[in-house]
């Protein structure tokens, strides 16, 4: 063994300063640089290893997912939509956003929403209350016939208004999985299910719907879901947001109790 020197860091000031170790020189030092061996506190060693550890994981999550095969893809949906209540009735909060002109700025109105659904029959009744308790709209649809009333200004036809949000309260509780003979594609961590006049987007790593876009007579909506909730051993969004060209309603469950219709 080859004599050494120990050479104690100060931490004084100077370019040195704020380095605190041991710097242990060899008297074999000319025969490479392995004989500088550093000896750091606890301390620098706990901040390598966190360092490291940060740039495994940005590593980590950096690659990509490989695609899952097609018969696996396509029994996402079906899962999916066996995990959602049947019937049930919701409290919500809703954010209604829309322009009575297209000149008008936009109004914003914050409401309180009521729902009772049954995916089963295809029944549902809607009311959105201004926070004083105004009826703002109300939807409901029995045996496929559909009433709207709306006691806001949504600008330009009313009937046509009303129509498009009935269409609109439809598309969140109805119709979550793609029809028969949709085509799929699969996008990264994206499965996308495109029918003749929908889309569904579901997310290939949990399985849960995420977006759906429906054309019809009363033009483009697009549907996107989040928050995902599990209570009462079923499945559902917490939070839905439909958006047109007419307005843009964001959907809130405070509370979600399933019914037994």
């Amino acid at each position: 063994m080859g004599s050494g020197v120990r050479v104690q860091g100060s931490g004084g000031r100077g370019r040195g300063a704020g380095f605190r170790g041991e710097c242990l020189l060899d008297s074999r030092s000319l025969r490479g640089p392995s004989a500088l061996i550093l000896n750091p506190e606890p301390r620098t060693l706990n901040l390598v290893s966190l360092i490291v550890v940060l740039i495994g994981l940005s590593l980590t999550s950096c690659r990509s997912l490989p695609p899952l095969a097609p018969a696996d893809a396509g029994r996402v949906p079906l899962a999916y939509e066996q995990t959602l209540p049947t019937s049930f009735k919701a409290q919500q909060t809703l954010v209604f956003e829309f322009k009575p002109h297209w000149w008008w700025p936009t109004i914003r109105m914050t409401a309180l929403g009521y729902a009772t659904v049954s995916r089963k029959t295809g029944d549902y009744a809607v009311v959105c209350l201004s926070p004083l308790g105004v009826k703002l709209f109300d939807v409901a649809c029995s045996n496929g016939v559909t009433a709207t009333r709306m006691m806001i200004p949504a600008g330009g036809d009313q009937a046509a208004a009303g129509k498009a949000i009935s269409d609109d309260i439809g598309n969140l509780y109805f119709n979550l999985v793609p029809p028969p003979g949709a085509t799929l594609k699969q996008k990264g961590s994206r499965l996308m299910f495109r029918g003749e006049r929908s889309e569904h987007e579901f997310s290939g790593i949990t399985g849960e719907l995420v977006r759906k876009v429906v054309w019809n007579e009363t033009g483009k909506s697009t549907v996107t879901f989040s928050d995902t909730r599990r209570e009462h051993g079923f499945c559902y969004p917490g939070t839905m947001m439909v958006e047109n060209r007419r307005y843009r309603l964001t959907i809130r469950i405070a509370k979600l109790d399933p019914l037994n219709l």
